[in-house]
């Protein structure tokens, strides 16, 4: 009898004593997703915003497609039309880890991105990333959303 109550005593400690690893690691944050539509929503200068609501060229749509297909609106004024959609132009994307480039096939037509860029995301934030160059001693960055 002492010996099936030692074993049982054994076995209790053995088995609440064992610590096994956790499922729940916490959150599994999935990678940000350039693919989709994406508008430029702000601006900033030095780090400090701009009112866009004017600059006809930000009215733009930028539609990053599955396969590296890239569509960009293209929105223009001039004196005798106003902020109006001039051309949807056409080409490539592709991404090495946060850097991307397109490739506008759209002849005489330019993106309004630069051709090569790094985006910048705050960490869980899907909806929204940041491009920045810098010219001159100004850093001019473009705040872009998920339509």
């Amino acid at each position: 009898m002492k010996k099936i109550l030692s074993l049982l005593l054994l076995s209790f400690f053995v088995f609440n004593f064992t610590s096994c690893k956790s499922d729940d690691d916490g959150p599994n944050e999935q990678p940000f997703s350039i693919v989709g539509s994406w508008k430029i929503s702000g601006k900033l200068i030095n780090g400090v915003s701009q009112d866009i609501s004017t600059e006809c060229v930000y009215n733009g749509r930028m539609s990053f497609i599955n396969g590296g297909i890239y569509t960009e609106d293209i929105y223009a004024e001039d004196s005798e039309n106003p902020c109006h959609l001039a051309e949807i132009i056409g080409g490539n994307w592709q991404n090495t880890g946060n850097n991307y480039t397109i490739t506008v096939s759209t002849p005489g037509v330019n993106s309004v991105l630069p051709a090569s860029f790094t985006i910048e995301t705050e960490s869980g934030n899907y909806s929204e990333f940041r491009i920045s160059a810098t010219s001159l001693g100004t850093t001019t960055t473009l705040v872009f959303s998920k339509l």
